[in-house]
């Protein structure tokens, strides 16, 4: 008898390959992450607007480093929500890394910022 206590010994499986980029991308569980994403690009969007009213900048500029640490925090918040809702377990059994799943996320912020800024 196994330690489940059903007497059938549970298959394992050895050779688990990690999901390809473009299927990740393509997932539920990616677009709820993308969504998410996107409203905090939208709260750091407004926070950074505000912060270059008040220091005589344009409000919808592109600034590198602020951009950086934006998408840096953006990342550590969705990150947060994973762990909180133990999603990091999932994604370590689809063979991703926390940090891969969210690489996606990155052009995403930086493709936004900058056509906000060219349209503005």
């Amino acid at each position: 008898m196994d330690a489940a206590g059903g007497g059938e010994r549970a298959e394992v499986q050895e050779d688990v390959s990690a999901i390809t980029v473009s299927r990740w991308v393509r997932s539920r569980l990616f677009r709820s992450y993308l969504w998410t994403f996107l409203l905090l690009w939208l709260v750091a969007k407004g926070a950074m607007a505000v912060g270059a009213v008040v220091g005589d900048a344009r409000p919808l500029a592109f600034h590198p480093l602020g951009e950086a640490l934006a998408c840096a925090i953006e990342l550590w918040v969705v990150a947060l929500f994973i762990r909180a809702a133990h999603e990091d377990i999932l994604l370590a059994n689809l063979g991703l890394p926390l940090g891969g799943a969210l690489a996606p996320l990155v052009p995403v912020h930086a493709g936004l910022s900058l056509t906000l800024a060219i349209l503005a």
